[in-house]
């Protein structure tokens, strides 16, 4: 648990000295932290809530009796307990897995025993393979979609597919009118590396225009300083498009046999390599020129999701 408090802290430092020492654009940048605390918690509206360490988010739902978690990120940790606490005391009584990677859940299992656990039948098939306690087995599964309905609260729960992993899905408060949606868009800010380890990209950016047929106004991700809208799926949407046809042309100004020439054709891995690094050159170039000042992180990962997109026009579109 000390680790895990750490891990927090660590975040909150992180925000702190990206909103405060690097020339962020207005739109990156979120609440701050109460440091004290490792944690912040705000309602949304109507009983729903949001809780983040500054660098991980969930929300819970609380209906006449008890709470419901979506996600348990480990960062955030025992937090996750006080953040509640700080609003209600009545009972967690259900958690919702978002997906199965442990960045997002790992603190599951200190949830009480007799939690109901809900997640799509994918999700529960890749937990059972992996058989880590800090991510028990979910308890109800559903292919395509759930209503979790108590009391006078409502969650959606939709599977569309995969898009970041099998297994990821969206979930739709409708009253509240609010959409989480994990690891697709980063509201302020490229996506993280290799577009969030995105599995599949073409179903990755398909995601975006899934999220935005929903009737929410709020949006919020796994990921980074704030809340989102509508307007952050859009850039985003945006920006992944504009990536895509970016890393086209890249490749269509980039020779292969004038790069092959400089490094000889006996190392194919070379060979091809040193192509491949001068189309995604070509592609960052253009891609920072258009997007310098509009989202946050473009010096740590917009080379990253370049190279991933790059990577997918080769084999995926």
């Amino acid at each position: 648990m000390k680790k895990l408090f750490t891990l927090a802290i660590m975040a909150v430092g992180i925000t702190a000295f990206a909103q405060n020492k690097i020339n962020l654009p207005e739109t990156s940048k979120g609440p701050n932290i109460p440091y004290e605390k490792g944690y912040l918690v705000e309602e949304i509206n109507n009983d729903l809530y949001w809780v983040t360490d500054g660098l991980y988010n969930a929300i819970f739902l609380i209906y006449d009796k008890g709470v419901i978690m979506v996600d348990a990120p480990p960062t955030i940790g025992n937090n996750i307990f006080k953040a509640i606490a700080d609003v209600t005391n009545k009972p967690i009584t259900h958690l919702v897995y978002t997906h199965s990677h442990t960045d997002h859940i790992g603190a599951a299992g200190l949830f009480p025993q007799g939690v109901i656990i809900i997640a799509q039948e994918e999700t529960k098939s890749i937990l059972e393979k992996r058989n880590d306690t800090r991510r028990p087995v979910p308890t109800v599964t559903f292919k395509e979609s759930y209503t979790l309905k108590l009391g006078k609260q409502t969650l959606q729960l939709d599977y569309h597919g995969k898009n970041h992993m099998d297994g990821n899905i969206f979930v739709h408060a409708p009253k509240q009118k609010v959409l989480m949606l994990v690891d697709i868009v980063f509201p302020g800010w490229v996506p993280f590396k290799n577009l969030g380890i995105a599995e599949d990209v073409p179903a990755y950016m398909k995601a975006h225009n899934i999220a935005l047929d929903y009737d929410f106004e709020t949006f919020v991700a796994g990921h980074v300083t704030r809340l989102g809208n509508r307007t952050d799926v859009e850039v985003s949407k945006t920006f992944v498009n504009d990536l895509k046809e970016t890393c086209q042309m890249a490749f269509g100004k980039v020779d292969f046999m004038k790069s092959a020439q400089e490094t000889g054709f006996d190392d194919k891995w070379k060979m091809y390599n040193t192509y491949f690094e001068k189309v995604v050159d070509v592609a960052t170039d253009e891609m920072k020129q258009k997007w310098e000042g509009k989202l946050g992180g473009l010096d740590t990962y917009l080379r990253d999701d370049v190279w991933k997109m790059c990577e997918s026009l080769s084999v995926d579109f």
